[in-house]
């Protein structure tokens, strides 16, 4: 129930798994169970506060619920009742300051309540990012023949989790949310759409790269995941570096050729990534990006997308 505590479980998991067999993987997915991986990374947190232990709602100070502005009205109302000379000019400066004061410990409250939500919302983004690493690293080749191990982890997730859920569940981290979708129409509840934070479009990504740099087969795969790869379109003007740099990545993987038997699968991989969009996103990363590894990164990309079929 320790948010801390939780992330910091998984932070150590996802490392452990980075270096070991991949009968160790298994049995780690298969003793952990595949559905506490897909409930940690697919469970959203309520946008209302979150309560504590006895059911009541976070206060800033041990008083913050009396009455205390409300009786100080209460005497001055008394007080006015019993003095006929007192003008209604102080009667409405009165009620005006209480009103004041009253509004303030309000504000105090919500700000109180909102940081919580805030906090909480900050942690369960930390416990989704450090499930996806896992997944990332499950099927990550540790030993020199990396890519028959990432192969092979590959296809035991898509066995263990189901090969549509698992693009399900990437698609899902990649789009954005929206906030209080059923209270629209409640007085002073605001609706907003939140886009995915970097750090989970980061870990989704890198999923998908792995997967591309696995074999052909594998790479056919993910490119025929045209929604999901729709949602990654907009984020190469991320600000966030890793963002970008994933893209680099993924675009490379999807369009290396493993030999000349893949030669005709690579230009059609190519063909889709630009029907999607993505030479003319790299192409302006190559052009104006910052960072000179995103620079180099994309002419290494654009240059295999733009190799002859």
């Amino acid at each position: 129930m320790n948010a801390k505590l939780r992330i910091n479980a998984l932070w150590a998991l996802k490392h452990f798994v980075c270096g070991v067999s991949n009968e160790q993987k298994k049995h780690c997915l298969e003793e952990l169970g595949q559905g506490w991986l897909i409930r940690l990374i697919c469970d959203e947190p309520d946008d209302e506060p979150i309560p504590l232990k006895n059911g009541t709602q976070p206060s800033p100070s041990h008083d913050a619920d009396e009455d205390v502005e409300m009786d100080h009205f209460e005497d001055s109302l008394e007080t006015t009742n019993g003095n006929s000379n007192l003008s209604n000019s102080r009667l409405a400066s009165s009620r005006s300051r209480c009103l004041q004061e009253a509004e303030a410990r309000l504000a105090t409250l919500r700000d109180v309540e909102v940081n919580t939500a805030r906090k909480a919302r900050q942690d369960h983004i930390a416990v989704q990012e450090q499930a996806l690493e896992f997944m990332r690293n499950l099927i990550t080749g540790a030993s020199p023949s990396g890519t028959s191990e990432t192969t092979e982890m590959i296809d035991f997730l898509f066995s263990t989790l189901g090969q549509d859920r698992v693009f399900d569940i990437l698609a899902q981290k990649l789009r954005p949310r929206l906030i209080n979708p059923f209270k629209r129409n409640a007085p002073g509840v605001e609706t907003k759409v939140v886009p995915p934070q970097p750090e989970i479009i980061v870990a989704a990504t890198f999923i998908l790269v792995n997967m591309a740099a696995s074999i052909p087969r594998h790479r056919q795969l993910v490119i025929t995941q045209t929604e999901l790869l729709k949602l990654l379109v907009p984020q190469f003007m991320h600000p966030n570096v890793e963002v970008r740099t994933a893209l680099c990545y993924l675009v490379t993987n999807l369009t290396w050729m493993d030999d000349t038997h893949d030669a005709p699968a690579c230009a059609q991989r190519a063909n889709e990534l630009k029907k999607l969009g993505f030479l003319t996103k790299i192409e302006m990363l190559e052009d104006l990006d910052p960072e000179l590894n995103i620079r180099q990164r994309a002419k290494c990309a654009i240059w295999q997308m733009k190799q002859p079929s």
